[in-house]
């Protein structure tokens, strides 16, 4: 039914949400990465620190030096770029960023960081894991802002579903609790009880001839031979046992290394698997690589590993993504290993064998323009210094200058800071010339011919309702909300918006425009949980310009538990596809304890005019933007208040507004002493000025605090400013 008609916000009518139409829009973007390669134009992300630390600003492009292969080359395009900023997805996303739209002050969608920490849990000791946990902790509750993608990955798979990029901290802090110690063991044989140490093996296996390595040789044949159960008094036996035990010895060493590697490539399988995945992701991509160590080179009889990392690195260069690697065993003594726990004699040697374990992720880091925080114990100080440090970086884009440039081939790129030598320059240390994986990706057409089939409609449909990144082809939004009904249902709205002026509405322009719409609801474990679909006519706009929005809400009652939401929209006459996805937490309400529904977000009432008995619907905000001269209004249901002896709540609602960690705007505290008429779900709403804030990203946190039960709890949402 058709809404044509906007009042002010009277009194509350959340269960009546219906489709309407609202003026608000958004832009399509594309796909992108950081370093991008093709056969015009070079481009990469460099980040300039001082010696405390710091980003370095306000540098020129005349500054800056840069060499491929050894041979000066003019750099053609050059500025500095925040991370997670508009202009940034711009410019990446641009082939050629010197025919980028010139900087505006147009307000637009901050997007935010994309933040990746893999948790190489099949290289980690308990008390690893443990640290590696309380360090993940410390980020959602302290470092991770509304805007934030960040996922939480692992190569043993325990993360499972929630290995996805979500902004919600709730979903991080399950995909953390599910992570458990994986015991790391690799046995050989002949030793009896004695446990071969991973790179004691290596240096057996690669027959090294230096004293100190001979006789770790030694210590494991004279384990194997102590532990046999032949006689010894003979000496002939004795040289016999033995030469079996040297040969087992020697056995043993390739068995470990061979189980070893095996492992290694496992792990290096799905971080590869990490990489290809976010080449679609926009803008630059910043990766903790948390790990015990590992060899880098299991030796000639194992799996080709230096290779394999060598392939990881040039996926994470394509993809954009900086890595950032920490040794989580912290400080280590170098006379005992800390995973494998051996307890043999030090012979001198190996004095190298934590360094060993180190090179690989000392190479992945320096290689991808990040560094390597090893045998120190603060790891959350270590992930805040890393964040403020990437949080700006500079753009720098150049053109290969001869064909031969322009082959598959590495290519070793130097950039330096003329005369600034106390300045340290992070970047990728090269590229492979050809086309990226983006470029593969975003080669897809956009457009489906005019005589596309109806399964072709569906299949695409299913096609970007399966995609872990959102499609951009036509401008889609969602917003979830829960709050709990009179029949004590968790009902989850789902509002999906989309952009009105770009839909086809015909050659004339006159024609009705026809949405076809799909979405899913998937549970923690990635089962269906709920689906809908619909059909959507949406007549001509008057005005090209006006940058209007159809909005559709499903409503679906959910048990508690972790879900996600995936909507996608297509527009029939032009095929182009819209795709979008969010995590929501459904509350437990039976623990009784004190909890709210999401914070309802700049709902209007809208009177429906299509029928004689038709009423007026509240529609709530989907793009969370607002303009600065408008309120902001809100509701929230606080749930299990306590009651004193007459039967009354007592309940503290606390509103502020919050950007980049600090309180920009305070509402005025309000106190509620009667739950009347409903006092299972106790309503609150409040409208917050704006016209104090300037434009941009900000985040409402809403805090109802129980005095009778002396408890609180607080949701919070992000909006926009423009």
């Amino acid at each position: 039914m058709a809404i044509t008609k906007r009042l002010a916000l009277p009194l509350l009518a959340f269960t009546f949400i219906q489709a309407g139409q609202l003026a608000h829009a958004q832009q399509p973007q594309k796909p992108d990465d950081v370093l991008r390669v093709n056969t015009e134009l070079v481009q990469t992300a460099i980040t300039v620190i001082d010696k405390q630390g710091h980003f370095v600003d306000g540098l020129s492009r005349d500054q800056f030096e840069l060499t491929v292969d050894g041979k000066p080359r003019p750099i053609n395009f050059f500025e500095r770029v925040a991370a997670g900023s508009p202009r940034e997805e711009q410019l990446t996303a641009a082939p050629d960023p010197t025919l980028a739209t010139p900087k505006t002050s147009r307000p637009a969608t901050t997007r935010g960081r994309s933040i990746v920490f893999f948790i190489d849990d099949m290289h980690m000791s308990p008390d690893s894991l443990h640290r590696t946990r309380d360090m993940l902790r410390h980020f959602l509750s302290t470092e991770m802002s509304s805007r934030d993608s960040v996922v939480i990955a692992s190569p043993s798979g325990q993360v499972g579903f929630l290995e996805q990029f979500t902004n919600n901290a709730q979903v991080l802090n399950a995909a953390i609790e599910r992570l458990s110690p994986k015991q790391y063991e690799v046995r050989g044989y002949g030793t009896g009880s004695t446990v071969m140490r991973e790179y004691d093996a290596l240096i057996i296996d690669t027959n090294d001839s230096k004293k100190a390595n001979s006789e770790i040789l030694n210590y494991y044949i004279r384990e194997c031979v102590t532990q046999t159960s032949s006689p010894k008094t003979i000496p002939m036996a004795l040289r016999a046992i033995a030469a079996t035990c040297e040969t087992q010895t020697r056995n043993s060493a390739r068995a470990v290394l061979m189980q070893a590697a095996s492992i290694t490539q496992n792990m290096y399988a799905s971080l590869e698997t990490l990489m290809h995945s976010m080449t679609r992701a926009p803008g630059r991509k910043l990766m903790f690589f948390i790990s015990d160590g590992f060899l880098m080179n299991d030796g000639p009889h194992a799996a080709d590993l230096r290779g394999k990392l060598d392939t990881i690195i040039d996926t994470a260069r394509r993809s954009g993504v900086v890595a950032y690697t920490i040794d989580s065993r912290g400080l280590i003594n170098n006379d005992v290993n800390m995973r494998q726990g051996s307890a043999r004699p030090d012979f001198g040697a190996p004095l190298g064998e934590i360094e060993a374990q180190q090179d690989a992720m000392n190479g992945l880091a320096d290689a991808t323009g990040g560094r390597a925080l090893r045998n120190m114990n603060y790891f959350d100080r270590w992930v805040g210094q890393v964040l403020d440090e990437t949080s700006n970086y500079y753009l720098v884009a150049w053109r290969p200058e001869a064909d031969a440039e322009k082959l598959t081939k590495f290519r070793a790129v130097t950039i330096r800071i003329v005369n600034r030598p106390e300045l340290t320059v992070r970047a990728p240390k090269g590229y492979v010339e050809g086309p990226t994986t983006a470029t593969i990706a975003s080669a897809a057409p956009e457009k489906t011919p005019a005589n596309h089939t109806a399964g072709t409609a569906e299949s695409e449909l299913r096609s970007a309702l399966s995609d872990f990144v959102s499609n951009r082809g036509l401008p889609t939004a969602l917003s979830l909300t829960f709050l709990n009904t009179p029949k004590n249902e968790m009902l989850l709205t789902s509002s999906i918006q989309i952009s009105t002026n770009a839909l086809d509405y015909g050659s004339d322009s006159k024609q009705p425009a026809t949405i076809k719409l799909a979405g899913v609801i998937l549970n923690d474990k990635g089962k269906i949980a709920g689906s809908f679909k619909n059909q959507l006519n949406v007549n001509p706009i008057d005005d090209a310009s006006d940058a209007g929005a159809v909005i559709y809400n499903d409503r679906t009652a959910l048990a508690p538990g972790i879900y996600q939401v995936r909507v996608a929209a297509r527009d029939e006459k032009t095929g182009h596809v819209g795709s979008a996805m969010q995590w929501i937490v459904i509350p437990n309400l039976t623990t009784h304890q004190l909890m709210t529904s999401s914070v309802l977000l700049g709902g209007q009432v809208l009177e429906n005019k299509s029928t004689a008995t038709a009423t007026a619907q509240v529609q709530l905000s989907v793009d969370h933007r607002f303009a600065r001269q408008s309120r902001l209004g809100y509701w929230i249901f606080a749930y299990n208040a306590k009651r004193d002896s007459t039967g009354k709540p007592n309940l503290v609602i606390q509103s502020q507004v919050i950007q980049a960690g600090r309180i920009v705007l305070t509402g005025q505290q309000r106190t509620i002493v009667d739950g009347a008429p409903d006092p299972d779900r106790i309503a609150f709403g409040d409208q917050l000025l704006l016209n104090s804030l300037p434009p941009g990203s900000y985040d409402l946190r809403v805090t109802v605090t129980d005095a009778l039960a002396g408890t609180s709890t607080s949701q919070t949402v992000d909006f926009e400013v423009r």
